[in-house]
């Protein structure tokens, strides 16, 4: 089996969840091929999790998938809590704009002020962490997720990383940022960041169910993590919440996720010089411009560009994105994996546009091995330090990782195929001289580019 790759660092019952006084669809908005997508998802195992939209003040569309816990046969619905993982991010960035706002905190103030035994801290501003510009590597890469720490025990282990690079001068993501940034709202407000985030967020934005931190109780209808495979849903392990911190300890529905997005853009939560702010970032190695608590994305043919950020703990995984211009938020959390999520939220966007959308296909297709030869190659992504090997075989390509076990693709359409234990999705380009280019794996939150390096 290949290893699951992470971004930084998804059905069996079905109900679909009415809600009061429906306000006027998005212009293009077609309702049933938004049910269409999401009842392919369910009939083939793909999805377990909930989705909302909202525009402005009023849901238009909501959903929720599968179990929130298989053993009991739970079903998740519109109230089941969902881990967020680096959503929790675009909370602790607007509670520090809101100390900014407050002046008590300014985006100059070092880092030294508050942890002056953190590598470069003296020349490591709040900017620095919020737009991931501090040099600082990321203190939750090793092996160990699931230990809980205490705050003095994940201070010492930040405290003893080496920088990777002079604050300021690239971009690189850590959560190592976002973990002090919640340290900082603790020390600024003498309080807790659960205690911040009850007074600051959700009390103003009318959030219901929303909180930070703990363990997963499933009597409170929320929800547990599965990936599919064997013909099942496989519970999966929880990472500890304390270790997260303020980098992914958040733990909300889709609708509450959505309100959240919706107050902070209409400026109930943060000034709008800080708002702006937070869209001002720093380009990435590849040129992708990054803002200070979410991204900027564009939905495919649709003219519209808004800001998102996903994020994934243990095997949950959630994406919030926000177009300005139409007031439109989606939410989407996960708790069952077979299918890749930012697939399904671009296809959300798609839909809610009226832009062409092609319905995932998951039924085999069989190609003449003169399609097939094409495929094969050596492809690697050095930002990954991934490299891929694709053969040919007498039941069509298998694939394999460097140093791990072959796993077969199974076509499912033309250059589209699927690896169906892991919910893997491969897309080459078009074979432009004889052979593919290259080819993006799509898995949880990671959309992986590979380009051909040669022969298989």
């Amino acid at each position: 089996m290949p290893p699951r790759f992470r971004s930084s660092a998804v059905c069996l019952a079905l109900a679909f969840l009415p809600f009061a006084g429906a306000a006027a669809a998005q212009p293009g908005f077609d309702r049933a091929r938004m049910d269409s997508l999401f009842d392919v998802l369910e009939r083939n195992d793909r999805m377990m999790g909930a989705v909302t939209v909202r525009k402005g003040e009023r849901v238009i569309y909501q959903r929720a998938l599968g179990l929130r816990e298989v053993a009991a046969r739970a079903p998740a619905d519109a109230e089941t809590m969902f881990r967020v993982g680096s959503v929790t991010k675009v909370f602790t960035a607007a509670m520090i704009y809101q100390l900014v706002d407050e002046k008590r905190l300014s985006l100059d103030t070092p880092l030294a002020r508050f942890f002056p035994r953190v590598a470069g801290a003296a020349r490591i501003t709040i900017a620095d962490l919020l737009g991931h510009t501090s040099g600082l590597p990321d203190y939750s890469a090793g092996p160990d997720r699931r230990t809980p720490l205490t705050r003095a025990e994940l201070a010492r282990r930040i405290e003893s990383l080496p920088a990777a690079f002079e604050p300021g001068t690239r971009w690189q993501y850590s959560n190592t940022n976002y973990a002090l940034l919640g340290f900082i709202v603790e020390a600024v407000t003498r309080s807790t960041y659960g205690e911040q985030l009850d007074r600051r967020i959700v009390r103003r934005a009318g959030l219901r169910r929303t909180r930070y931190g703990g363990a997963v109780n499933p009597a409170a209808n929320e929800a547990r993590a599965y990936f599919y495979d064997d013909g099942g849903w496989r519970p999966q392990p929880d990472e500890s919440l304390e270790l997260a911190a303020g980098a992914g300890a958040v733990v909300s529905t889709t609708a509450d996720l959505t309100r959240f997005i919706a107050a902070l853009f209409a400026g109930r939560l943060v000034s709008a010089a800080s708002l702006a702010e937070m869209q001002r970032g720093t380009p990435d190695p590849s040129g992708y411009p990054h803002g200070k608590g979410f991204s900027p994305f564009t939905v495919p043919n649709a003219g519209r560009s808004g800001f998102s950020h996903n994020g994934s703990v243990g095997a949950f995984t959630a994406v919030l994105g926000y177009v300005p211009c139409d007031s439109l938020a989606v939410a989407l959390t996960i708790n069952g994996h077979n299918y890749p999520q930012n697939r399904i939220f671009f296809a959300v966007w798609g839909i809610l546009y009226g832009t062409p959308v092609t319905p995932p296909s998951f039924a085999p297709v069989q190609l003449a091995d003169s399609a097939l030869a094409p495929l094969e190659g050596t492809y690697a992504s050095a930002a990954w330090g991934l490299t891929i090997t694709v053969r040919r075989t007498a039941d069509g390509l298998q694939a394999q990782t460097e140093g791990q076990a072959p796993f077969p693709l199974t076509a499912v359409g033309a250059r589209t195929f699927q690896y169906v234990k892991d919910g893997i999705l491969v897309e080459f380009s078009e074979p432009g001289t004889g052979v593919a280019p290259g080819f993006t794996l799509f898995q949880q939150t990671a959309a992986i580019v590979l380009t051909r390096r040669g022969a298989p």
